[in-house]
């Protein structure tokens, strides 16, 4: 439950280690280089920054293979292990040998031609259709297919578009115009056409009236193509002839790509991970300040990792120098946050991340969100089969993958969802529903099945309903209580008492002041909820208008802030979800076995329509209700409970690491464990 405290770390080292204390801090993977601003030119600087660009030259190449071959990679690995396992290990030496021996320069060039003339191909392919249809739309072309595309001394032609309606004008004028000395030709159409093709051969002695006649309707002129010749149907078998050579062709390349990307991706993928290694590597040198002989290099380092950062650079003690001092925000700095938590809450921690990581030195919210998480999860879902469904599902997959990072985390809070979700079924009787009940074969489990259930939410929901209220006042409570106790621990004891301690004792106060009005409560309750209630009154009044000027301006204040009291009922309110979450899945589960139990009677298929039915559509509640049960258990998080203590506002740590895309990386720590 807390945000761990970093140093500000500046190394001052010898110009001939620079680069090898660079590397040993990214190799321990818990260092954030910060950037200083250079003084003045510097010829190291320039040498770094030009290797900087010719290993980004060489990842441009690799990207390029990867875009470029990994359409027509089959990787042996399926789906799930691609998403789910961990990346292959490899070793930085592997990957130092593995670029000496590889000519990543050849193989993309080799890979450029292969797609200039898959390119090539694809155009040359797109202009035969464009041919093909012309041809389509000429069939019955009584002559050489010339006279459209190069004409003779003596005649030329007009090829084209025409609307439906306007053929008959266009006949009508073309025949004033040529006289004797024209043909016209209406393409081949469909019946209920826009347009018509049409071609007009004509003497070029009667151009210009042709053309005037041709103005007199809406005639879209196409260019022939010049290289169609001879009739029709020739022509159609010469575009076949030179379709099928080209798609040979195009297949060939396919295949060569198909073959070389099997031969070449993995290594590819491999020393794009290196140059992304390198790259990084360089652009930290880059950030540090350099003189003729020394580098400064400043870098935050988490105090949970001092001592193994002092251990690293000790073989080098004769040629630096360390300094460590605290963060300084009136320096302006902006130290990392970064989370550590106990292993229980290890699995609600990503669910921070995603809101936003508390500000360096706050609070870190995953400890106080994770029971109740744990608890709301089980609620919304609520039915006893569908948690054993799903933590089996999980622990299959644990089993079957070697799941790591925050893919491992965001299971482990499923399956500690699914565990609560067993128990709210076991206590509410729902197991895939009503199935117990409703399946005359299952009725030696009824009895074991009411011996443990203590709330009905089906047949009795005001119960589960009074629980699910209950938990949004203790979690909306808890919330004031934690922004009461950091405004304390910051010394701003008005707001502690006056923003939080005032909606505490008003909120408390008329909780019990209601169970003594329903008569839950004795006089003596009564008259507690009363005066807490008073005394938050008083508290809200006297500081909610403190930032106001003049008495009158901060009491109206004060009275106008109890209003907010219908924004706390709201969020109480809200928790109502919980049981309208967990009645959802118990009556669509009570569906399915109903619809289950209706089609099992239908003669010859009746019990595969049964099957289908029961499984299909548990397996869609369960994904469905799943998605719903997290969802909105978050939301309460996000919008209810964090809303009361909460900001974020902090900025991720960001180590000098290898961040690899398809590697894992293996420190010698980690080789000596394989």
């Amino acid at each position: 439950m807390a945000v761990l405290k970093v140093k500000k770390a500046t190394v001052y080292a010898h110009q001939t280690v620079t680069e090898d204390i660079v590397t040993e801090l990214q190799r321990l993977s818990n260092c954030e280089v910060l950037s200083l601003e250079q003084q003045g030119s510097d010829p190291r600087k320039e040498q770094i920054a030009r290797k900087t660009k010719e290993i980004e030259d060489r990842s441009a190449d690799a990207r390029f293979l990867l875009r470029f071959f990994e359409p027509y990679y089959e990787d042996s690995r399926g789906v799930l292990e691609r998403l789910l396992s961990d990346k292959p290990p490899v070793t930085l030496k592997e990957l130092e040998d593995l670029l000496k021996k590889t000519d990543i320069n050849e193989i993309a060039e080799q890979a450029r031609k292969i797609e200039r003339r898959l390119v090539e191909l694809r155009a040359t392919l797109s202009y035969l259709d464009a041919k093909q249809s012309i041809l389509e739309t000429l069939e019955g072309f009584p002559y050489d297919l010339s006279l459209i595309s190069q004409g003779t001394k003596n005649i030329t032609s007009i090829f084209g578009n025409v609307p439906t309606e306007q053929t008959e004008k266009l006949k009508s004028a073309f025949e004033d115009a040529s006289g004797d000395r024209g043909e016209l030709f209406f393409g081949f159409t469909g019946e209920k056409a826009v347009q018509v093709p049409v071609v007009m051969i004509f003497d070029k002695s009667v151009s210009s009236d042709v053309v005037e006649a041709a103005s007199s309707v809406t005639l879209s002129r196409v260019d022939f193509p010049k290289d169609l010749e001879g009739t029709v149907e020739d022509a159609k078998k010469l575009l076949a002839e030179e379709r099928k050579k080209l798609l040979e062709e195009e297949t060939n390349l396919k295949e060569l790509a198909k073959g070389l990307s099997a031969q070449w991706v993995p290594t590819i993928q491999r020393l794009f991970d290196y140059h992304e290694i390198l790259r990084k590597r360089y652009d930290a040198l880059l950030q540090g300040q350099t003189t003729r002989k020394v580098s400064i290099i400043k870098l935050w380092v988490p105090e949970n990792a001092l001592e193994i950062f002092k251990n690293t650079l000790k073989r080098y003690e004769d040629l630096i120098e360390v300094a460590l001092e605290d963060p300084d925000p009136a320096a302006g700095d902006d130290p990392p946050t970064m989370l550590e938590n106990p292993k229980w809450a290890l699995p609600f921690e990503p669910l921070t991340r995603l809101y936003g990581l508390p500000s360096y030195g706050g609070m870190d919210p995953t400890v106080p969100m994770a029971p109740f998480m744990f608890v709301f999860l089980g609620m919304c879902l609520g039915d006893g089969g569908y948690g054993l469904v799903l933590s089996m599902l999980i622990l299959w997959l644990f089993s079957r993958y070697k799941i790591t990072g925050d893919k491992r985390n965001f299971f482990n809070l499923l399956f500690l969802g699914s565990v609560s979700t067993i128990f709210f079924g076991a206590i509410t009787g729902s197991w895939l529903g009503n199935m117990i009940d409703a399946f005359g074969s299952l009725a030696f489990l009824r009895s074991l099945k009411n011996s443990v259930v203590l709330l009905q939410p089906m047949e009795n929901p005001l119960n589960f309903l009074g629980i699910s209220l209950a938990l949004g006042v203790i979690q909306v409570i808890f919330g004031l209580f934690l922004a009461m106790w950091e405004n304390l621990r910051k010394g701003n004891y008005i707001a502690a008492f006056g923003d939080q301690g005032g909606w505490i004792a008003l909120i408390t106060g008329l909780l019990i002041f209601g169970g003594f009005s329903a008569g839950f409560l004795g006089q003596v309750a009564g008259f507690a909820g009363k005066v807490l209630s008073l005394l938050g009154v008083v508290l809200l009044v006297t500081t909610q208008g403190r930032e106001k000027s003049g008495i009158v301006s901060k009491v109206l204040s004060g009275i106008l802030s109890l209003y907010n009291i219908t924004s706390y009922l709201g969020d109480i309110l809200s928790y109502s979800r919980l049981l309208a979450l967990g009645l959802a899945t118990s009556a669509v589960a009570m569906i399915i076995n109903t619809l289950t139990g209706l089609v099992i009677g239908i003669p010859f298929i009746g019990v595969v329509l049964a099957v289908l039915v029961f499984l299909g559509g548990h397996v869609f509640s369960i994904a469905v209700n799943t998605l719903g049960a997290f969802i909105h258990s978050l939301r309460l998080q996000y919008v209810e409970f964090f809303s009361k203590f909460y900001s974020g506002g902090g900025r991720a740590f960001e180590p000098l690491a290898y961040d690899t895309k398809y590697v894992q990386v293996q420190t010698a720590e980690a080789e000596n464990t394989r």
